[in-house]
């Protein structure tokens, strides 16, 4: 996944990836451990996670109501 392609990428598949990355921060894989070894300020709080968590839901209704027009 690539953000700065964002916009290219269908709506299908801009759903199917906030619902990954929707679970991977939900099962607290996201950021990857490797990464946090090497840049441990990059660990995120519970309010950071659940702002994120929420975005992507919210996102995600966006996406499918647009999807449906």
């Amino acid at each position: 996944m690539n953000l700065s392609s964002w916009e290219q990428y269908s709506i299908d598949n801009r759903i199917d990836l906030l619902g990954k990355i929707s679970s991977q921060l939900r099962k607290g894989k996201m950021p990857k451990k490797q990464y946090l070894l090497l840049h441990p300020e990059a660990r995120l709080s519970e309010s950071e996670q659940k702002l994120i968590v929420d975005w992507t839901k919210a996102e995600r209704k966006r996406l499918v109501a647009e999807a449906a027009k």
